[in-house]
């Protein structure tokens, strides 16, 4: 008699096993990473109304937030002409506007604009966390920063350093933090290092550079926490801008570094001189 071949019962519930153990450990990740996603693209969403939204005030639109996210997000005989498609929210969020910024009401979709919110307070952060990931027990470690900047011989100098710690910043974090402007471009928030801190700001180079990048379109006045803005000249040409780099200690002495930095903070708070305050939601700048 010829004997059938195939699985056996016992061989199918082990595969059965097996496949459900598989599924198990599979299904969670796939659910995170697509929760992840979603969540990624609805901020992205959002940011690029507000980009846009300001892109269009600079050229003369003269309507609202509201009124700008009802136009671009409106599905049904949709006249959209800013946008080649719809934004909304991929798991079905609806957005809305909260203290001039494009919000998501569904569950931990604002977490990255939360986060966003405070820059500068970000900044300083991770400002602090690298200088702290320096040491060892209290002991500068000399291997991790040669080893981070491509450097020898560091030591407690190279702490206050504004070239070596804006490098060290821009290698650690992979570049500067990027933010769009009031007039919907691109800028980039960045530090220069005070005597007693320091000091945040902003322009439109996203490399890093040292000498020649310490022109501010945007300085953060930490004091009051406001932000101003340079504004433009007469030929609406956005380069009123101040440099920051005599306000740290390594060229000029104390008194000289901190004379400089109330000269900037006197600047930039005084409306002849061209500066104005704005408001910075989010990651976005407006007036």
């Amino acid at each position: 008699m010829k004997r059938q071949t195939g699985f056996t019962l016992v061989e199918l519930v082990i595969v059965i096993a097996v496949l459900g153990i598989l599924a198990g450990l599979a299904i969670p990740y796939f659910m995170e990473a697509r929760e992840e996603a979603a969540k990624k693209e609805c901020l992205a969403n959002r940011t690029q109304i507000m980009r846009m939204f300001h892109a269009q005030q600079a050229v003369g639109y003269s309507g609202d937030l509201d009124g700008f996210l009802k136009e671009v997000t409106k599905e049904k005989d949709n006249e959209n002409k800013y946008f080649t498609f719809v934004s909304k929210c991929a798991d079905g969020g609806k957005y809305e506007v909260k203290v001039d910024f494009v919000t998501c009401d569904f569950p931990g979709h604002d977490e990255d604009l939360l986060a966003a919110s405070s820059i500068p307070e970000d900044i300083l952060k991770k400002f602090n966390d690298m200088i702290d990931s320096f040491y060892k027990d209290g002991v500068l470690d000399k291997d991790a920063l040669n080893k981070l900047l491509g450097i020898t011989n560091a030591d407690d100098k190279t702490l206050t350093s504004n070239d070596l710690m804006r490098k060290a910043f821009f290698e650690k974090y992979g570049g500067w933090i990027e933010g769009i402007g009031v007039d919907g471009k691109p800028i980039y928030f960045k530090f220069h290092k005070t005597v007693d801190g320091i000091l945040v700001y902003a322009n439109g180079n996203s490399d890093f550079k040292n000498s020649g990048d310490w022109a501010a379109n945007y300085v953060y006045n930490a004091s009051t926490s406001k932000w101003y803005y340079g504004g433009k000249n007469q030929w609406g040409v956005n380069d009123n801008t101040i440099s920051v780099s005599n306000i740290n200690n390594d060229i000029h002495t104390t008194e000289q570094a901190k004379a400089n930095e109330q000269k900037i903070l006197d600047t930039i708070t005084d409306p002849s001189k061209g500066w104005t305050e704005v408001t910075l939601n989010g990651n976005t700048f407006s007036k």
